[in-house]
């Protein structure tokens, strides 16, 4: 459930700490208070969008958290994304910035609105005033049959399975109609792929033959620079004296000076040094010598490879590098439109097993949703006697056509409602009235809340446009519900916020430069003098004060 709420620097509010409890909680105030200012700071940190419009006049950002005591839904979606427990709850917090930036964390952890979004589902549900508008669109009958009867993961089964039979319609299609201008890919491709077969370049052919062309291109130019540099070193027979002569002549005449001086000895070990490392310099340059070869015909070789590779690269329009690459992504075209009748048959099964898999689990799904469906009409219409809908008849019409298939199923799912017996019954859009359509939805939100494994529920100004003893009876309802989930109800009806087993109340102080909502929770005495507000407006009289006490003592 929502344990706590904080509320920072958003709109109206300049710091707000709630601490919130089980069973039904009412929130009441005047019209313009600032009611929905609480929700609109839970919406954010469930992942509503956000703007620097809500932040508070000369405030620098708007920070909101709300602290949920966990459930094991909530549990497993935080233990699957490795966000570690915390042990007040499940932390939901919101920063938005003057710029309108806004970050969001759960347990302290970095999230984005998405991910606020699928926990705060998992926490918390939220039935707007609006609700029986939403009763009008195409798919909320769906959306409703299968919450109420815990069939969501039978409705993923289904869309996952058409999804797989689309593509594969989709793939065996596209190879059926483009047969012709397949073939003729197809024999493009096989002429260049038997090119590129026959030059079959390796995947390091191109820089070895690049390198060994640049070593038989220069030869003759390396031999003779290395033959000087061996002769300049190790010495020739052309009677000059080489560098390793010259340093062993050095080495002789200080061998020759008596004197162990600590410069001229260490003289002797740097030419003693040099001479080696000479040496070894002058059987380096003679083993790279003996590798060196003058092969005019190796080279034409290789310049003739070169060539091919530089003139496939070009009629492709790549580079030569990528020629190894783009062999095997022809070779996989080339596969792919290779298929043959065997694999076409193989293809079409596919689609037609795919096709009976979705059929049989669309079934499924659909008898499923009538069974659901008559139970749910039943539950819908016990509540039609309290509010006020007298002998009203409430029908889920469900037809199944296996040929009109979606992803969501077979199944057109409709509302509809007989208010006047003897009169068949019709669409809820056409039959029903304003009011009776938004007493209907309360009757429907109230059943489908019931049996929904979510433990906090809201519903903001649900019962508007209704009054009277049918309000009272909608502040049961909503009571009732509360003895098994956490309620909380935005109202404007004193017969509800009687009801309730908490009251909060809403009020907005005027100052001469600033202006403050503040929310409080009410005592029994302060519960009186709210109630008898709402019922008798701003002159409180002993008469409303009676009846606002009489109205809590009969819910006692």
């Amino acid at each position: 459930m929502l344990a706590h709420l904080s509320i920072h620097q958003f709109a109206l509010v300049d710091h707000l700490e709630l601490e919130l409890h089980q069973g039904m909680s009412v929130i009441t105030g005047e019209t313009g208070a600032g009611k929905s200012i609480m929700l609109d700071a839970l919406g954010l940190t469930l992942g509503d969008r956000a703007d620097a419009e809500c932040i508070r006049r000369g405030a620098d950002k708007a920070e909101i958290a709300a602290t949920f005591t966990s459930n094991e839904r909530a549990s497993l979606w935080l233990q699957q994304r490795d966000i570690p427990a915390d042990h007040d709850g499940i932390i939901l917090r919101r920063v938005v910035s003057a710029e309108g930036r806004s970050r969001g964390y759960i347990n302290g952890r970095p999230a984005s609105a998405s991910d606020l979004r699928d926990i705060g589902q998992l926490l918390i549900e939220i039935h707007s005033q609006h609700a029986h508008q939403r009763l009008l669109q195409k798919d909320t009958p769906r959306q409703l049959i299968d919450a109420f009867g815990g069939l969501q993961l039978q409705a993923d089964e289904v869309s996952l399975v058409w999804e797989e039979w689309q593509q594969a319609a989709r793939r065996l299609a596209r190879l059926q109609e483009e047969s012709a201008e397949i073939t003729a890919q197809r024999q493009l491709l096989t002429y260049q792929v038997e090119e590129l077969r026959q030059l079959a370049p390796g995947d390091t052919e191109l820089d070895e033959l690049e390198a060994e062309h640049k070593r038989l291109a220069n030869a003759e130019n390396m031999l003779l620079n290395g033959q000087y540099a061996l002769a300049a070193s190790s010495g020739d027979d052309s009677g000059e004296l080489a560098a390793m002569q010259l340093t062993h002549q050095a080495m002789t005449r200080l061998d020759n000076i008596d004197d162990q001086h600590p410069l001229l000895n260490e003289a002797r070990e740097l030419l003693q040094q040099a001479h080696i490392q000479l040496e070894e310099a002058g059987h380096s340059l003679q083993r790279y010598l003996d590798m060196v070869d003058i092969n005019p015909h190796r080279l034409q070789q290789v310049e003739s490879r070169l060539s091919d590779l530089y003139s496939m690269a070009r009629k492709h329009h790549i580079s030569p590098s990528a020629l190894p690459d783009y062999w095997k992504e022809q070779e996989a075209a080339l596969a792919e439109l290779n298929l043959s009748d065997d694999d076409l048959e193989a293809l079409q099964q596919q689609a037609v097993q795919l096709e009976q898999e979705y059929q049989a689990v669309a079934s499924n799904l659909s008898q499923q949703r009538q069974a659901a469906a008559a139970r749910m009409d039943t539950q819908v219409e016990e509540h039609f006697e309290a509010l006020a809908l007298g002998r009203a008849r409430f029908v889920t019409q469900i037809e199944t056509d296996s040929t009109k298939a979606s992803r969501h199923g077979i199944d057109r799912i409709g509302f509809y409602v007989q208010t006047n017996p003897g009169m068949p019954a019709g669409p809820l859009a056409k039959v029903a009235s304003g009011g009776e359509l938004a007493r209907i939805s309360l009757a429907i939100q109230v059943v489908t809340a019931a049996v929904c494994d979510t433990p906090s529920l809201i519903f903001d100004e649900v019962d508007v446009g209704i009054g009277g003893g049918t309000a009272e009876r909608v502040g049961r309802l909503l009571r009732t519900l509360g003895k098994d989930s956490q309620v909380l109800c935005v109202t404007h009806q004193p017969q509800v916020a009687a009801q309730a087993h908490n009251h909060y109340q809403v009020s907005k102080i005027s100052g001469d430069s600033a202006t403050h909502t503040q929310l409080r929770q009410l005592n029994d005495k302060q519960r009186s003098e709210e109630i008898a507000r709402m019922l008798g407006g701003v002159d409180i009289t002993q008469q409303t004060l009676a009846h606002a006490q009489e109205m809590l003592s009969l819910v006692r």
